[in-house]
């Protein structure tokens, strides 16, 4: 019996979105570009995603740490349209047409 109440409270668990921790010069990081945008795609969808679902006014997309400390970079329902009309552009140009309909799902939603 005490069995059977674990598995239905874990059910009901969420999932906890992993949030990446970049380094303070990816901006200016030529070499991995693209490694850092689809770091950064992944998590606006995760978050835009969790963060309809929660009603929470913001998300956390990324930690920056520069080597002496480590600072969140949030990004505001108001402006959850427009990153994800940019991460539309990139998974289009990249032809990863899963994402695209992913990402058009949740625009319909705002």
């Amino acid at each position: 019996m005490v069995l059977g109440a674990f598995f239905l409270n874990s059910q009901k668990m969420r999932k906890r979105r992993t949030i990446p921790t970049l380094p303070a010069d990816f901006f200016g990081d030529k070499i991995n570009k693209v490694k850092y945008q689809k770091l950064l795609y992944a998590s606006i969808l995760d978050g835009v995603e969790q963060t309809l679902k929660n009603g929470k006014p913001s998300f956390v997309m990324a930690r920056v740490e520069d080597g002496k400390s480590v600072r969140d970079i949030s990004i505001l329902k108001e402006s959850f349209k427009s990153n994800l009309e940019t991460v539309l552009d990139f998974y289009e140009q990249n032809e990863e047409y899963e994402l695209c309909s992913k990402t058009l799902n949740l625009l319909n939603k705002i």
